[in-house]
């Protein structure tokens, strides 16, 4: 097995972003998700505190649960700084952010997102940031909707039909698809683009940033059996 199929087997393979809630958490963990999103970007609706994200995810890390600080377009001080407040198992870099942002990680896995167009600039990005796969920082590529003020988080789907096959810029980089996904629509997405992970908000949710048990369970149940490996948590 290859250095970037062992990186692809530890990535978020199913994740539930912009969680603001610690009662949430309980049963994120009871229904099979392995990994949630803290969202920092202050702008968003569901947005926390470095304080709030650090209580979050110190009880998500009791569940067992692995978490993701989702950022867009910080500078290299306030990554650094927020970094240092939070305990987190990965970084998500949601907007321009351009390869030297890396140092400013503290050694954590990155998952760079963009939304897939086939647009040049969505092409320049992922090959610019391609060496830092090579080297081990970048783990994944989360493909979202196009949402260039939000970032993410709209309930838009992203276009599967742009992902199988695999453009040529994304091969051989593990791919979590967002964008719209809901328990109706989830596996077919997977089945159309061969992502190796997913990640849900608006699709699972009462109202922006509480989630729904029922929606929940029945994203993580219509998912058993996608993918021939289990999660390595």
């Amino acid at each position: 097995m290859n250095a970037m199929n062992r990186r692809s087997q530890v990535i978020p393979r199913i994740k539930v972003c912009g969680v603001t809630l610690k009662t949430d958490l309980d049963f994120l963990a009871s229904a099979g998700v392995d990994t949630i999103g803290l969202n920092f970007v202050p702008h968003s609706p569901r947005y926390v505190t470095p304080k709030q994200g650090q209580e979050l995810s110190r009880h998500a890390a009791e569940l067992g649960l692995r978490r993701v600080a989702v950022t867009m377009n910080p500078t290299a001080d306030e990554l650094e700084d927020l970094l240092s407040h939070v305990d987190v198992d990965f970084v998500q870099l949601h907007g321009r952010e351009r390869p030297v942002l890396s140092v400013a990680c503290r050694g954590l896995p990155i998952i760079k997102a963009t939304s897939w167009t086939g647009r040049p600039e969505e092409i320049e990005l992922v090959t610019a940031w391609r060496g830092k796969a090579a080297s081990g920082e970048l783990v994944a590529w989360l493909v979202d909707a196009h949402a260039p003020e939000s970032g993410g988080g709209t309930g838009h789907i992203a276009r599967w039909d742009l992902l199988q096959p695999r453009p040529e810029a994304l091969q051989g980089l593990p791919l979590i698809l967002a964008g719209g996904l809901k328990a109706t629509n989830v596996v077919q997405a997977v089945q159309c683009t061969l992502a190796d992970g997913v990640d849900a908000a608006s699709g699972v949710e009462l109202r922006p940033g509480v989630k729904s048990f029922e929606l929940v369970q029945a994203f993580t149940d219509n998912l058993s059996g996608q993918w021939p490996f289990p999660t390595d948590n």
